[in-house]
């Protein structure tokens, strides 16, 4: 019977008290490995320049958080990597609700690409990052202390807001991601995107709502439809057009918002 802090075989863990990032560390290990680094994770007790999606800062102080990166080195074309990003939240989400107390697990959903929301509420974030090697998947969970970020569409929330026993042990987190990721990564390399997408979308919690989603190029307003089979976000527009996105800063709009007033 596994312990909590029982790791896959060839799995592993190098902890770190701080750094820039964990997906720093990460980075240059698949740099130095020649793309033979599957498996090595980096978790950071704080990160001195923590980032997420598209550059954005993310508040990373000791104690408060799960700072993860995790190696990955697919034998699949590059242009199926993207599809780590829905694999790697779904394990997180999954990994999360182990943690959770039950009266509050419902409330917990997936939004696109990668964001973990309690209430609407954001618990966990995932930073996929590729080089010629292979990919780095970054985990960033709050666990305490969830930091106050001003005016923003999606509050933080902290997993000791979702528990009422007792702290969570951040390694025992750390071993429940990473065993979920080596799980779905073995379904997302033998079974493709498609088992993974389809596991997805019945914890995602977007239908009907209305959207603003701010692009490289462009800021689109519609309604959500669904998820695409390559993870695009389809959109109905007010002209009733559908749109594809494959990359972009989502926000639900409400009241006013929404309405367009």
């Amino acid at each position: 019977m596994p312990t909590t802090h029982t790791l896959p075989d060839g799995w592993y863990i190098d902890y770190r008290p701080s750094a820039t990032s964990s997906n720093d560390l990460a980075l240059a290990a698949l740099r130095e490995n020649c793309g033979k680094a599957e498996g090595k994770c980096f978790q950071v007790g704080e990160q001195t320049k923590g980032r997420g999606r598209r550059g954005k800062q993310w508040v990373s102080k000791s104690g408060d958080g799960l700072y993860l990166s995790i190696i990955l080195c697919p034998e699949t074309s590059r242009d199926t990597w993207s599809g780590l990003s829905f694999m790697a939240s779904l394990a997180v989400y999954k990994a999360l609700l182990t943690f959770i107390e039950d009266a509050h697990i419902l409330r917990c959903s997936l939004k696109w690409p990668n964001d973990i929301l309690y209430d609407n509420r954001k618990l966990a974030g995932i930073l996929l990052e590729a080089s010629a090697e292979g990919v780095v998947v970054g985990c960033g969970i709050n666990l305490a202390n969830a930091p106050v970020l001003g005016q923003t569409n999606f509050p933080p929330v902290a997993l000791d807001e979702l528990v009422t026993s007792q702290s969570v042990d951040s390694k025992a987190l750390a071993c429940a991601v990473i065993r979920r990721i080596a799980e779905l990564y073995a379904t997302w390399q033998i079974s493709g995107m498609q088992v993974i997408l389809k596991e997805w979308r019945s914890y995602c919690d977007m239908e009907g709502e209305s959207l603003r989603i701010e692009t490289v190029k462009d800021v689109i307003t519609g309604t959500y439809v669904d998820i695409g089979s390559s993870g695009e976000l389809i959109v109905r527009k007010a002209d009733g057009g559908l749109v594809q996105i494959h990359a972009g800063d989502v926000e639900v709009l409400r009241g006013s918002d929404a309405s367009g007033n």
